[in-house]
């Protein structure tokens, strides 16, 4: 598919779910797909933010966490923040607010190596039950989940990139102009989009994401 046919594709969905847009977003460029994030990097930070998300609801336990994610390998994958949170003996409220909602990163992490089968819209938050349910037991191996995560076509990949880019726009228009909120969870939305910023960037740090819209 041409960059743009899937450019009026999203805009005919967007229009369908009466969320404006600015009609001269730039097109993706092929160039793009070779700017996508292994599937094996994707399958790494989806544990680690687990596991990340499971110590600040359970503190007593993030020794424990840290050495296991040591053993698996994974701790190289912990970025320099979250190493401090990991560390952290209480973390603030504000700290474990906003841990939580990397739920919903997760939760695109996942569609992105075929985990999940749909992206619902950014409306509904997810349950954590649910991201427990597709990876490796609490403290498991972590190998397979790894090596056999295969990542969904670049075309499908830079789309959702498209579609929710311009989703946070429409967000941010709505706030800024003072018009009628559209029917997403702006946290959601935010969420998404930091995750699918880094994916379609690998030399981006997760500390270091942007969402500019």
């Amino acid at each position: 598919m041409s960059a743009l046919k899937s450019k009026s594709q999203i805009e005919i969905l967007l229009e369908s779910l009466n969320i404006p847009y600015y009609d001269r977003f730039p097109l993706i460029n092929k160039e793009q797909e070779s700017e996508i994030r292994s599937p094996q990097d994707i399958a790494k930070r989806i544990l680690v933010l687990t596991y990340l998300s499971y110590i600040s609801d359970v503190e007593e336990d993030r020794l424990e966490v840290i050495e296991f994610l040591k053993e698996e390998d994974l701790w190289d994958s912990v970025t320099k923040q979250e190493q401090k949170q990991f560390l952290k003996e209480k973390l603030t409220e504000k700290e474990r607010t906003n841990i939580s909602w990397r739920s919903e990163g997760i939760w695109l992490l996942l569609f992105t190596i075929n985990k999940i089968d749909k992206l619902e819209l950014p409306q509904q938050e997810i349950a954590m039950d649910s991201i427990f349910a597709r990876i490796p037991d609490f403290m498991t191996e972590t190998k397979e989940f790894i090596q056999s995560a295969v990542i969904r076509p670049p075309a499908e990949i830079l789309d959702l990139f498209d579609l929710i880019y311009r989703i946070h726009w429409a967000v941010r228009n709505a706030a800024f102009n003072n018009l009628a909120p559209l029917d997403v969870n702006p946290s959601i939305v935010f969420e998404r989009h930091h995750a699918i910023n880094w994916v379609v960037d690998s030399s981006l740090n997760w500390d270091d994401v942007t969402t500019d819209t």
